[in-house]
């Protein structure tokens, strides 16, 4: 029998490594570009939430405060015979919770788990704006981590995996709408408080709709939905640990030049079943070298 406690803190647990270690996409982020064209691009997300929807929170206090940056670099290339993009994402977090059931708040920061990986297009179309591709990314577990604080914990002590897949089509000359299949794959965390914590594969949708008002300015609706993610400890099922959500969202973006992009996103649960309901908020820059 596991304990409840360690029910309660697992539950928590793959809320914070999922903020930490998978940056949602945006709107026209699988546009191509020349080859020899790189991007450096800068995230500052935050999560609020004063909300917990889930038979895990007893007391109904739990919160979470998220604060993050991340660096991204991505080359295109063509060196795979097709436009490629090789690339890296490096976050670092700023996490404090009241876990569900707790009675305190409790906090970590440092650097999260690094990602590695690229997508390779199937369709690159520049003319009608229609795209296709799979990006993979490889997650390394060498982020901050600690075996007695794991849920607040930037890292997460395990591989991980994620694949998209991408449909992009150009409507008229100002739409666009996009379509993203996800799926999140995790190894097995061996120092989850002295226990092995292993999680099933996420999968999300991600639909964005753009519109262009200016040749230089964009605004999207976003859409997350988002099914899975069970924990078990020690080869033991947690109940109520099968994570739901679905979010919904706008972004508003604009060339300052033709060799930066300043991006704004804001996102809101709508929908939550054992998870943190709240709101995501997203600021964005884009160099282009």
């Amino acid at each position: 029998m596991t304990h409840p406690l360690i029910r309660t803190l697992a539950l928590a647990g793959a809320l914070s490594s999922l903020h930490a270690q998978a940056a949602d996409l945006n709107a026209r982020d699988f546009f191509g570009a020349p080859s020899g064209t790189s991007l450096g691009v800068l995230y500052l997300p935050a999560t609020r939430a004063g909300d917990f929807h889930g038979p895990a929170d007893s007391t109904g206090k739990a919160e979470l405060k998220v604060n993050a940056v991340a660096y991204r670099q991505v080359f295109f290339s063509d060196l795979c015979g097709t436009l490629c993009t090789p690339q890296f994402i490096v976050p670092f977090a700023d996490i404090d919770a009241r876990l569900p059931g707790a009675s305190r708040h409790t906090g970590e920061s440092g650097f999260g788990d690094p990602q590695v990986g690229g997508t390779l297009f199937f369709i690159n179309d520049p003319a009608s704006r229609t795209y296709s591709g799979l990006l993979t990314l490889v997650t390394l577990p060498v982020g901050e981590y600690h075996g007695q604080n794991p849920d607040v914990s930037p890292g997460a002590n395990r591989w991980g995996t994620t694949f998209v897949y991408n449909y992009t089509r150009g409507i008229g000359e100002k739409w666009v709408l996009e379509a993203n299949l996800e799926a999140q794959l995790y190894g097995k965390n061996n120092d989850y408080f002295g226990s092995d914590l292993k999680q099933d594969p996420l999968y999300r949708l991600q639909a964005f709709a753009s519109y262009d008002f200016t040749p230089a300015t964009y605004g999207a609706l976003r859409l997350i939905h988002a099914d899975g993610g069970e924990l078990k400890i020690d080869g033991q099922r947690i109940d109520d640990t099968h994570k739901r959500y679905t979010q919904v969202g706008f972004e508003l973006g604009h060339w300052l030049d033709r060799q930066n992009q300043l991006m704004f996103s804001l996102s809101q649960n709508v929908a939550t079943d054992n998870g943190y309901h709240g709101t995501d908020a997203l600021l964005r820059l884009v160099h282009v070298f």
